[in-house]
């Protein structure tokens, strides 16, 4: 009985060959993966947070006439519902350099760290977080501030850069 097989094939030449071919196709296959994946994976990771330019944490401690006061938590975001307290989010002029919802200037909770998160680079100040949070009423009243320990004579014009400690200490002032 005769092999009607080609023997071309079988005998190793053409098995070589085909290793030539595939070698090449393979690797480009696992770069157009891995490209494919690292992008797929950016853009549904994507959110406003990793389009974030800035992102800086300042301490804020304030007393009124000796007694210190609590900074509130969720100062500058977006509250809903029947406890929605409008003096935590009162000016939305920085809206357009925060992420969805927020001020670029907020608080998450009560620890009195002032969030820098924006979408832009660009000096924030004391003032602009005051004005966003209206609960603190420095009107009419002596107003000591320092920063780093460092006296500071106009406290809205503090510019909040990221690890510095503001003190504000407040008192009546005595007519």
């Amino acid at each position: 009985m005769t092999d009607i097989r080609d023997k071309h094939y079988f005998d190793g030449n053409l098995r070589g060959n085909k290793k030539v071919i595939w070698g090449p196709i393979g690797v480009t296959a696992a770069v157009i993966f891995a490209v494919v994946f690292i992008l797929s994976t950016y853009i549904l990771n994507s959110d406003a947070e990793t389009n974030l330019l800035m992102h800086d944490h300042v301490s804020l401690n304030v007393t009124i006439d000796g007694k210190p006061i609590m900074v509130p938590a969720h100062i500058g975001m977006k509250q809903t519902g029947i406890f929605a307290d409008p003096l935590l989010y009162s000016d939305h002029n920085l809206d357009k350099y925060g992420m969805e919802g927020m001020s670029p200037l907020h608080t998450h909770d009560s620890s009195g760290v002032i969030h820098v998160e924006s979408n832009t680079v660009r000096y924030y100040t004391l003032g602009e977080f005051l004005d966003i949070w209206k609960g603190l009423n420095t009107e009419g009243r002596n107003v000591i501030a320092t920063v780093d320990g460092s006296p500071v004579s106009e406290f809205r014009s503090i510019v909040l850069n990221n690890g510095s400690k503001i003190v504000l200490d407040i008192t009546s002032k005595v007519s």
